[in-house]
């Protein structure tokens, strides 16, 4: 009878070295690995079967069993998808995450431009307005990696080094000379290289705060940052120092932060290699859950902007052309120091989906170009989005109000500008007014509005032109119905119409004394196509075209102005 206790006792010696582990779970548990697995874990000698430690046997390295997995295969256990530690020890293992994206576009577009100015392509036109087509290539191939210490299933990463360089390439092609190059000479085509980093970090863990992880973290190096919901103030990929963490269960987050902001490449958009720009920027902001109802979050932010670029001198992009000051106006250095104050909501109340932006801005331009003085800044933007779902089906709702300056020569700036924009509203990047930079036809290589940027803040590009506080602001208005026609397939059209706040300005600018507010209609489409159901395989096409109003007329002619798109995204 004594032979039924001890292969109970044998048993369970069995399940438990099959079973029980001494670090915390991650994966599913299963069998050994094999002896010639090059992970550094040992196995401990089974103890006696009388010994008291018998009853539960850890197995160190648990996380092999039934291990299957290829390099290649994202979709199961993975060494190269932070599934599996490459080394460390038991309850200090440190995990390996590779990422590899190609996002390549081709796109067709008109803008208005003015005929070619040293020389032109078309010698018999006697047009003020030139031929405005423009095709244009680009490829990003962006490469992530990190290595991560801690068990990120319950907890933040111990710590965390993080390198993404950015891999980019652009062909343009444009119907008139002077558009791509300063020196006419040299065609009306340019290819550009760059490499640059949209990530280079070191995450450092500080302390949890509670047994629910609420925690403290740094993160030193360049990263990428967005100050509110949706990308008004400043959304970029800058080095700095950062401390965040959240408090309560996570129903409060919080971010202080010094970033100081690197030029980027003129024709591809990507950080420079450690080029400085002169600008340091300083935040603090917080994030509370559930604010007025489950499901809606509020932010406050305040973000200081040092601008000190004038104090360097003038600066010219990789084209040749004045961006540091702005080429019109006197053309005089300037240093801009603002602060904005930000207040926003996201979320749903109930099945009403909604999205608040309330901002202001104040400070001082040592000097504007427009207005030949310094400049005192007082201006605002607010934006609204209300949505409802039927089922398949949502329905959208926008409005977007920036300040434009009254009168550029009374020392007074209130018209509304960022720091660094990329805002996702009304249409995003599909509607004709954000996503094209459209030229201002004054004088001067000056946009009216900057690509990826809904503020016509007048200045060559946001990447390398610094904050311009007068300018005409606008007033937006867009509905907008999004349709997911199958689980694979989604259509979002959009039409939004457009008028300038303030067109005193532009007014100064051309010489005018009377330029109508009215810009005109923005109307775009755009599918979205997963094949797989997943981000693997993503193909984006759109189209949109902007009827100007009398004041587009006034400024550029009656021409109908458009693009169309196709963006092709592969992810491992």
């Amino acid at each position: 009878m004594k032979i039924l206790p001890r292969l109970l006792l044998l048993a369970n010696i069995c399940v438990s070295v099959a079973y029980a582990d001494d670090t915390p779970t991650r994966q599913r548990p299963g069998v050994e690995p094999p002896v010639s697995s090059p992970f550094p874990y040992t196995y401990e000698a089974v103890p006696d079967i009388n010994s008291s430690a018998s009853d539960f046997v850890p197995v160190p390295n648990r996380w092999r069993q039934l291990y299957t997995g290829k390099w290649y295969d994202p979709y199961n256990q993975n060494v190269l998808k932070g599934d599996i530690p490459v080394f460390g020890s038991p309850g200090h293992e440190w995990f390996f995450e590779a990422t590899i994206i190609s996002d390549t576009t081709v796109e067709r577009l008109k803008i208005p431009v003015p005929v070619g100015l040293a020389s032109t392509r078309r010698p018999g036109s006697t047009d003020v307005f030139g031929n405005g087509l423009i095709s244009a290539t680009i490829t990003n191939l962006v490469t992530s990696f990190s290595l991560i210490r801690g068990n990120t299933t319950f907890k933040p990463p111990e710590f965390e080094i993080r390198v993404t360089p950015v891999f980019s390439y652009a062909y343009f092609e444009a119907s008139e000379t002077g558009l791509l190059r300063v020196n006419p000479m040299r065609g009306t085509d340019r290819n550009d290289a760059h490499i640059g980093f949209m990530e280079l970090f070191a995450d450092v863990h500080l302390a949890d705060i509670s047994d629910r992880y609420d925690f403290i973290s740094s993160r030193l190096g360049i990263q990428a940052f967005q100050s509110d919901f949706r990308g008004f103030i400043f959304a970029d990929e800058q080095p700095g120092v950062r401390l965040f963490g959240n408090w309560d269960n996570n129903k409060l987050q919080y971010n202080t932060a010094w970033f100081s902001r690197l030029d980027k490449d003129t024709n591809t958009g990507v950080n420079s290699t450690f080029d400085s720009r002169h600008q340091n920027i300083y935040l603090a902001n917080f994030y509370r859950q559930d604010l007025f109802a489950f499901g809606h979050q509020v932010s406050g932010s305040i973000i200081y902007n040092d601008d000190s670029a004038g104090d360097h001198g003038q600066h010219f992009n990789d084209n040749d052309l004045l961006v540091r000051p702005s080429a019109f106006g006197d053309e005089r250095p300037k240093n801009v120091y603002s602060t904005y104050f930000s207040l926003n909501g996201d979320g749903h109340i109930g099945r009403v989906n909604t999205t608040t932006s309330l901002n202001y801005v104040v400070g001082t331009e040592t000097h504007n170009q427009i207005a030949g003085r310094s400049q005192d800044i007082s201006a605002f933007m607010v934006a609204q989005e209300l949505s409802y779902d039927f089922d398949w089906l949502r329905l959208r709702g926008s409005f977007f109000w920036a300040s434009g300056d009254s009168d550029p020569f009374d020392g007074d700036a209130t018209g509304f500008d960022a720091i660094f924009d990329t805002p996702n509203f009304a249409g995003g990047d599909l509607s004709y007014w954000q996503r094209q930079g459209i030229p201002l036809i004054a004088g001067g290589e000056v946009l009216l509005v900057s690509p990826q940027s809904l503020l016509p803040a007048l200045k060559l590009s946001k990447e390398e032109s610094q904050s311009n506080y007068v300018n005409p602001g606008l007033r937006l208005y867009n509905v907008g119905v999004d349709v997911e026609l199958t689980p694979k397939l989604k259509l979002i059209t959009n039409a939004s119409y457009l008028q300038f706040d303030r067109t005193a300005t532009l007014e100064v600018l051309r010489q005018d004394g009377n330029i109508h507010e009215e810009i005109g209609f923005d109307l775009s489409a755009g599918l979205i196509y997963r094949p797989w159901l997943n981000n693997n395989v993503e193909i984006r096409t759109g189209s949109a075209v902007l009827f100007p109003g009398k004041g587009l007329e006034n400024l550029y002619g009656d021409k109908t102005l458009y693009n169309f798109f196709t963006n092709l995204i592969l992810e491992y």
